[in-house]
């Protein structure tokens, strides 16, 4: 699979913002002062190198192929939806047509977040039954989640 972040060297300047902002050093630039480059490993998406890139060098990689071809496998699919769903697409006045319309691109469940947070809070009140002195980290921001599995992996494995 291809990185998740690209940085074109034609549109690269050379300022070295997106160097200097990245949170785990996941862009360096070689000796003799080349175009930043990227170590995938490292990256966790955060997007910090793509909003400070005045130049639009830096580039999320589209993943619009990939869905093409998950809609096209016949697998059974799910979609969570944020609540502000409703505001990109004001025109839509009932949500049934608007759940339908998702269907009708081959998505088997359609659920709103909110069904989500309610699957992961039940979880959290067996674990905090059950506290016997652990702690745990509730956020599901994906760049966190990111984070914590390649910089600290060996608490993996305490996750829900």
């Amino acid at each position: 699979m291809k990185p998740l972040v690209n940085i074109s060297s034609q549109e690269c300047t050379k300022c070295y913002a997106c160097v200097r902002i990245c949170p785990v050093k996941a862009i360096y630039v070689s000796t003799g002062g080349g175009f930043p480059e990227l170590v995938p490993g490292r990256c966790i998406g955060c997007g910090s190198c793509i909003t400070i890139c005045n130049t639009r060098a830096v580039s999320y990689r589209s993943s619009l192929e990939e869905a093409k071809q998950l809609l096209g496998s016949g697998e059974k699919i799910a979609v969570l939806l944020s609540p502000s769903i409703s505001a990109e697409f004001d025109d839509i006045s009932d949500h049934r047509k608007f759940v339908t319309m998702i269907k009708a691109l081959g998505i088997t469940w359609v659920n709103e977040v909110s069904f989500a947070v309610d699957m992961i809070a039940y979880r959290y009140l067996s674990l905090l039954n059950d506290f016997k002195g652990r702690y745990y980290i509730t956020a599901n921001d994906p760049i966190v989640v990111s984070y914590i599995e390649k910089y600290h992996p060996s608490c993996k494995n305490k996750f829900l």
